[in-house]
């Protein structure tokens, strides 16, 4: 501060409120700015480029200081060499008075005076050359100072346009912004904040609506536990293993009956057989040969018919023992894995959907299908409303109610734990700002583990992840299960239809033989009669026909027998058609119950996504956030470096400028020497010349009377010396009007280079100012948006301490109260501003907290619903399990009941064949004719089923394709985890080192405070009769030390170009004006303030 020691202080007050003033008026248009800054992002970009230009024109600043204080010390040396050549002048000045006296003493014309003389004269001429070569020197100095001056004020002036064409075109864009943009655009700025700031409130409020949507879905998904375990429990009371073998066992004893049945009908035919060889034995005798020819087609049919009954027969037997053989291979495998069994279920399915292919209308019933799938989604819609209404039983709903309990404490239990860590993170980052480094291991340790735990939380979110996956892949194989059981039940309905039109075909054909059968024995007692009238030889004949009568009527009897067997099996038939009809519905409403679960987890499942997909969104835009306060940090640290490095190079140049002024005063002690041993021989001199001159005064007494002649000759020479002394008079008088002309010169030089140099420095010092005031503003913007500094319970108890400081030194110092008022005041407004940027910074702290718990709970209340997502998978594979069990039973047991089937249909065959003996021959033909039709149907049939094979195709493709999708999907969503990761990692390192960036910014604060007093104290008002300079060093002072260690505080202070000259000329003024009185304290001397 020693640029203004010679300014004045109204001058320095005037500056300084133009200072503050424009400072004001900069402070308004920057937040002017920042209001549209935080609306537009090409702001930012100019103030960042500004930032940059104001760090350029800081350096060149520094530049200029150096070249300055530089020039300064020069013009400084040349201002001591002129003052040593001044000294040399006087003591020349002396000698040569000196000599004019003796001279004038002594008027003896000798050698030695003229002597004397002519080595003074050429002294003089020495010291004329060295004028002009130092006037030469000065010219040189005035001019590199004129040029230098001029290229500092060419270069100010340039940095100062710039800096005005750049404020002038950011006041250009500024308003063209605001011309642009007109009151409605910000409004709707400001409504777009507001929402945000809504959005932000808004984040409790969803996050308690996401844990009561999750809430519901555990409801939802304990309901479909409970009703799977009712199905279950249905399942395991319609239809257990055991009741299953028991049907099978009853399935094969009524083969067997069967069996025995068409064993039994054999022996019948094979004895027929034999009555009819006897019969046409006789009737060959006879010579009817119509009648012959008749019975021997029929024979011949018969035996065609009996030898397709034993081929079904076989066929039968040979399916029973595959049957049979595929039941052991069942029982045997159900200690195999569930793997294999599903490989064999799978294929046993794919044979039994093959041999079910070769039945007829498939295509129909597939078309039928998929408009009934149609017609089911809509009404699974229908269902999902009314489900909502229908009523579970009561056990159900209790262990609802208590699973919802538990589940509940669960989630409060966590919350608290979430609180916990919480607060124990606060609690460690409070501890982290005041422990040792010994503490902060500690602390590190502890963060190491929460990471850990974190790591581990993600692990089991990307298993839980995977389950999901794997769930997917479950339900899409169920669905296919179901489109498989689906077409199966209708292949059974339309199958069942066709044997309903079958039975109802063949009691037709029955009742037609029944009738046929009554004329044939009508025909026979015609045959009878006819007989006994007209031979009565033929008694043979007539005992053998009553033979064949007994025999047809024990026929009909047995055939009656048959009949009612068969109304039997057909009402057994009935019965147990009935109950598999309904066990088909149930099945139906169990997979219909099935579908609905299935799509109910569909939906939520792409509800999860969605909130997943959102939550993604919210992490982008917090990286976003994240990566522009890196840069942020990256640019203060940036600064933090520019200023070490500042202040190093000035530490540096202090050091230098301190180690040359000790060498200065290491140098000094032996000039002073130096000058004492000049000073003792020039005494000398003095003492011998003193001697010397009274000699020769006692001389000039003696030679008085002898040299009166030679008086004349010494007057004149007297004469010329006057001559000659008064012309070297008046040229050294007009050397030292010229020197002290020179001096006045460089004297006024010096002075408006100070005042230049004052002014450019106070303009500096301005610029300055107001860069630094801009710096502080956007420092403070960027410390709105960062979450940099510590909680207010550190700030207030900061303020506390400085309270309880200014409190002991108000009650110390009673004195300075005025000025401690206004400091208070100042620190006041400093400390609001502080806590405002506090506040900012905790609620943005709070805002971030509050996200990563909603994080949080979001990933616990996911894996909680990935965990239950797994116990209803878990469920769904043992319902797949016991399907397909319930399927293959169901499978056997309509291959059993069609095998059934076709075995009365070969019994009532046989009993119709055995009546058709007696039936016309164009009745058969017409049968054959149906049989072809018949055969040609089920060919056109499998034709159709032929053409369904490349839709099947088609399906397996698909098929894989989705298979394919849904892995792809898998390797993305694992992909993305691994990213999340990887930014989780990032924002712990960005954590750690934002905590570090805090550190260091209250270490800076804590410096900052340390110089704040100071600051205050150079800005108060000039001591009345002081310079502003004088004044400063005056507040700046501490009370009773010694000049030299007042000199080396003010040195501490900052004032490197401080002279011990000036700073001796300050103190007598000051001493002077009563400000300071010297005092003695032992040895010292002390300097006291007298006036506070």
């Amino acid at each position: 501060m020693a640029f203004l020691k010679d300014v004045e202080s109204e001058d320095l007050r005037e500056l300084v409120k133009s200072c503050f003033k424009e400072i004001n008026s900069l402070k308004e248009q920057l937040e002017e700015e920042n209001k549209d800054i935080r609306s537009d992002k090409a702001v930012k970009n100019v103030l960042i480029q500004n930032e940059n230009q104001n760090t350029n024109l800081h350096a060149k600043i520094d530049e200029l200081t150096d070249k300055l204080s530089k020039q300064e010390t020069k013009l400084r040396e040349k201002d001591l060499q002129l003052q040593e050549k001044d000294t040399q002048i006087k003591e020349k000045d002396l000698e040569i008075k000196e000599i004019k006296t003796l001279a004038s003493a002594s008027n003896v014309n000798s050698e030695e005076t003229q002597k004397l003389i002519e080595e003074y004269k050429e002294e003089i001429i020495q010291l004329r050359t060295k004028v002009k070569t130092q006037s030469n020197e000065i010219n040189e100095l005035k001019n590199t100072n004129e040029e230098f001056k001029s290229s500092l004020k060419d270069s100010v002036n340039e940095e100062n346009k710039e800096l005005r064409l750049e404020i002038d075109r950011l006041k250009e864009e500024n308003n063209a912004y605001k011309a642009e943009s007109s009151d409605t655009q910000i409004n709707q700025l400001r409504s777009v904040i507001d929402r945000q700031n809504e959005d932000l409130k808004q984040i409790p409020e969803l996050k308690n609506q996401l844990t009561r949507e999750l809430g519901e879905k555990d409801q939802q998904i304990k309901k479909y536990e409970d009703e799977i375990n009712s199905l279950k429990e249905q399942i395991s009371q319609q239809e257990s293993a055991e009741q299953i073998n028991e049907k099978l066992e009853d399935s094969q004893k009524q083969l067997q009956e069967a069996n025995d049945k068409i064993s039994e009908l054999n022996t019948n035919n094979s004895h027929l057989k034999e009555e009819l060889d006897i019969l046409s034995q006789k009737l060959l005798s006879t010579g009817n040969e119509d009648e012959i020819n008749e019975l021997s087609k029929n024979v011949a049919d018969l035996k065609e018919e009996n030898d397709q009954l034993q081929d079904k027969v076989s066929q039968l037997e040979q399916e029973n023992n595959e049957l049979k053989t595929k039941e052991e291979i069942v029982s045997t495998s159900e200690d195999m894995n569930f793997s294999s069994l599903l490989d064999d279920f799978t294929k046993k399915s794919e044979e039994l959907v093959q041999i079910k292919s070769e039945y007829q209308l498939l295509l129909d019933s597939s078309k039928i299908n998929e408009y009934k799938l149609k017609e089911l989604e809509n009404e699974n819609a229908k269902l999902k409303e009314s489900s909502s209404i229908e009523e579970g039983p009561i056990d159900t709903n209790d262990d609802l109610i208590n699973e919802n309990k538990t589940l509940k404490q669960d989630l409060m239990a966590k919350d608290e734990e979430l609180t916990d860590i919480k607060n124990q993170l606060e609690s460690l980052q409070i501890e982290l700002s005041n422990v040792e480094d010994d503490s902060k291991d500690s602390l590190q340790e502890e963060l190491n583990n929460i990471t850990e735990h974190y790591d581990s939380l993600q692990e089991e979110y990307n298993k839980l992840l995977q389950t999901n996956n794997s769930i997917s892949e479950e339900l899409s194989i169920q669905k296919e299960e179901n489109n498989k059981q689906k077409i199966s039940l209708n292949s059974l309905t339309s199958d069942k239809n066709i044997f309903e039109d079958k039975i109802s075909e063949l009691e037709n054909l029955i009742d037609s033989k029944d009738e046929e059968i009554a004329d044939l024995k009508v025909q026979l007692d015609s045959v009878s009669f006819e007989s006994s009238n007209s031979d009565v030889d033929n008694d043979d004949l007539k005992n053998e026909l009553k033979d064949t009568k007994k025999q047809l009527y024990d026929k009909d009897a047995e055939y009656d027998k048959l009949k009612l067997d068969y109304n039997q099996l057909k009402k057994s038939t009935k019965l147990q058609i009935s109950e598999l009809n309904d066990g088909i519905l149930e099945f139906t409403n169990n997979n219909e119950k099935l579908t609905r679960e299935n799509e109910y987890l569909n939906t939520t499942l792409s509800e999860t996504n969605t909130k997943l997909n959102k939550l993604e969104q919210e992490y982008d835009s917090l990286k976003n956030e994240v990566k522009e306060k890196e840069n942020e940090c990256n640019k203060l640290k940036q600064d933090c470096l520019d200023i070490k490095e500042d202040s190093a190079d000035k530490i540096n140049n202090l050091k230098k400028d301190v180690q040359e002024k000790s060498d200065k005063l290491s140098s000094l002690p032996q000039k002073l020497e130096l000058k004492d041993i000049e000073i003792s021989q020039l005494n000398k001199l003095l003492k011998t010349r003193e001697e010397e001159s009274l000699s020769k005064t006692e001389e000039i007494k003696d030679l008085r009377n002898n040299l009166q002649v030679s008086q004349e000759k010494i007057k004149q020479l007297e004469d010329k010396l006057s001559e000659n002394s008064s012309l070297v008079d008046d040229k050294i008088k007009s050397k030292d009007d010229e020197i002290f002309k020179l001096k006045e010169n460089a004297s006024n030089v010096q002075k408006v280079n100070e005042q230049e140099i004052e002014r450019l420095t106070s303009l500096l010092n301005q610029r300055e100012y107001k860069i630094d005031e801009l710096t502080e503003s956007v420092e403070s913007l960027n410390s709105e948006l960062d979450n940099l500094k510590s909680d207010n319970t550190t700030q207030m108890d900061k303020y506390n301490q400085l309270q309880e400081i200014v409190q002991s030194k108000d009650d110390t110092i009673t004195k300075k109260d005025e000025l401690i008022d206004d400091v208070n005041i100042q620190l006041e407004r400093v400390e609001n501003k502080l806590q405002l940027k506090d506040d900012d910074i905790e609620e943005l702290n709070n805002s971030i907290i509050e996200k990563d718990e909603v994080i949080t709970s979001l990933k616990t209340e996911l894996s909680e619903s990935n965990s239950k997502v797994k116990e209803l998978n878990e469920y769904k594979s043992e319902l797949s399990k016991k399907e397909t069990l319930l399927n293959e039973t169901t499978v056997q047991l309509e291959s059993k009941e069609k095998e059934l089937e076709e075995k009365t249909r070969s019994a009532n065959l046989s009993k119709v064949r055995v009546e058709e003996l007696k039936e016309i021959l164009e009745r058969k033909n017409q049968d054959i004719e149906d049989h072809k039709k018949l055969l040609e149907d089920k060919n056109e049939q499998l034709d159709e089923l032929k053409n369904l094979q490349p839709r099947i195709r088609d399906l397996e493709l698909e098929k894989a394709d989705q298979k394919t999708e849904y892995e792809k999907e898998i390797n993305s969503l694992k992909s993305d985890i691994q990213k999340i990761e990887e930014d989780n990692e990032n924002t712990n390192k960005e954590m750690e080192h934002l905590n570090e960036v805090i550190e260091d910014k209250e270490i800076q604060i804590e410096n900052a405070l340390k110089y704040k007093d100071l600051f205050l104290a150079m800005l108060n008002k000039p001591r009345p009769g002081l310079t502003s300079f004088q004044s400063q060093i005056f507040e700046l002072l501490p009370d009773a030390k010694t000049a030299s260690e007042l000199y080396d505080y003010l040195i501490d202070l900052g004032f490197t170009e401080l002279e011990k000259e000036n700073f001796a000329k300050t103190l007598k003024a000051l001493e002077k004006r009563e400000y300071y009185q010297r005092a003695r304290e032992g040895d010292r001397i002390i300097w006291v303030k007298i006036k506070e």
